[in-house]
């Protein structure tokens, strides 16, 4: 999948006289941009490191701890991650990580699932204070040891808010840029899990914080960072293998800047149907010319409305954040010649004035634009109408997948207070919007499609 935006290039296309069998075409001068969005395709040739990076704080002992009646992937998934790692690399390191990280050799990756794990041996004082902090800056700092790496870090998110703002809220965000400046991307996997143990730090109104023991539910999350198409295929794999009873509960979420999959002009992926009965127009035709810019030719009255249509699973990368808006670029320009052969350049196409003639009107599953109001053309004329369809600024969809998995710090000890069986996850909504923030620092307006309509207004 895409790895990186480059920056906008710009070059100018002179579109000359050109006869097709049938219409011809005489366009006006204009400047096209080019496409940005830099595609990289990873194969099992090019496969590079993958880090894996294990919390070993207290609370997440209560995952490898059987809970009688309830299903524990937790156990079965880090059982299973060595092979699933090896599926997207060539040489696998493993790191346990709390107040500092430590390496860890492979064969010591059988301790994750049990509960020894995640005590420490008495009298040991800098381990105590070890496991009781999950410092999750540590291995977004460490993705600088191979940026050409994929990491996976198993954790509970379970962070206080103090953790979240001043000085340490730089020390998550400034290594969080850097990953998603370099194209890099960051799966969320959500697992709701059997849980028997003790969680800490929740944060009480009167200051300090209280544990709970009566949890049997709690979330467990995998983060992928990486290249995208590396990322999904760990999703692939965990669902194929571990995520497959009806019962089972997990999300996911692509935190990314760079939501946009594809340019519509460069694969050829537009054709008249795009627009919505514009087939059946009078001396309707459709080609590709010169750049990759799909043409609609025809001669239609005032009263058609046209409307360009794209589906958005054809240019939103699957589980990503998705475009919250989107903006539109556009040139008209008019001649009262209808025949090319009287058309000579540009001494006969009038440029119209810049203004916003079409409307982007986005739909849950569709990015539909209104073009033009032809009704506000005069008639007689013929005119040439050149549209590009940006994506202007990233969605926040991952917000709202993991809402409901999540506690704020002002209410977690009335939360604690209800006794609950399902415990949520602290702050993982402020998490979230914290990755989404500085991926929307990092988002750079994307070209989507450029189209071109020529048609002679007669009626």
């Amino acid at each position: 999948m895409n790895r990186f935006f480059a920056s906008f290039l710009i070059f100018t296309t002179i579109f000359s006289f050109s006869y097709l069998e049938g219409r011809e075409i005489c366009n006006p001068e204009f400047t096209l941009d080019t496409p940005t969005i830099n595609f990289q395709t990873t194969t099992d040739n090019d496969k590079r490191s993958v880090h894996v990076f294990f919390d070993g704080s207290l609370s997440m002992q209560g995952f490898v701890k059987n809970q009688p009646g309830q299903k524990n992937l937790f156990v079965n998934v880090i059982d299973d991650l060595q092979q699933i790692a090896e599926n997207v690399g060539n040489k696998t390191y493993y790191y346990r990580f709390g107040k500092t990280i430590k390496a860890m050799k492979e064969h010591e990756v059988v301790r994750v699932i049990k509960p020894s794990f995640y005590k420490c041996p008495e009298a040991a004082t800098d381990c105590v204070l070890d496991n009781q902090e999950t410092r999750l800056d540590l291995p977004f700092k460490a993705t600088k040891i191979d940026e050409e790496a994929t990491y996976i870090i198993v954790t509970d998110l379970f962070i206080e808010n103090k953790q979240l703002v001043g000085g340490k809220l730089q020390q998550i965000t400034k290594p969080l840029k850097g990953i998603l400046k370099r194209g890099q991307s960051i799966g969320i996997i959500g697992v709701m899990n059997s849980f028997n143990g003790t969680i800490y730090g929740i944060p009480l109104s009167a200051g300090g914080t209280a544990s709970y023991s009566s949890a049997q539910l709690r979330p467990f999350y995998i983060l992928v960072i990486g290249d995208q198409k590396n990322i999904n295929r760990i999703k692939k794999n965990l669902e194929e293998q571990h995520f497959i009873d009806p019962e089972d509960n997990y999300k996911f979420s692509l935190i990314t800047s760079t939501p946009v999959s594809q340019n519509l002009n460069i694969n050829k992926k537009l054709t008249e149907d795009n627009i919505n009965k514009i087939s059946k127009a009078e001396n309707f035709k459709f080609t590709y010319v010169d750049s990759n810019l799909p043409l609609y030719q025809f001669d239609t009255d005032k009263k058609r409305k046209i409307k360009f249509k794209i589906k958005k699973s054809e240019i939103i990368v699957p589980g990503s954040t998705g475009v919250s808006e989107y903006r539109i670029d556009d040139s008209l320009w008019s001649s009262n010649e209808v025949k090319c052969k009287k058309i000579i350049k540009n001494e006969t196409w009038r440029s119209g004035k810049k203004e916003n003639r079409s409307k982007a009107k986005p739909t849950d599953k569709e990015l539909v634009v209104n073009i033009l109001d032809l009704k506000k053309l005069l008639r007689g004329f013929r005119y040439f109408y050149l549209v590009n369809v940006y994506a202007e600024k990233p969605g926040n969809l991952s917000e709202e997948t993991f809402k409901d998995w999540s506690i704020s710090d002002p209410d977690a000890e009335a939360f604690k207070d209800q006794n609950p069986v399902e415990f949520k996850t602290l702050n993982l909504t402020k998490i979230i919007k914290i990755l989404n923030s500085v991926a929307n620092e990092s988002f750079k307006p994307t070209l989507i499609a450029s189209i071109a309509l020529d048609f002679n207004l007669i009626k």
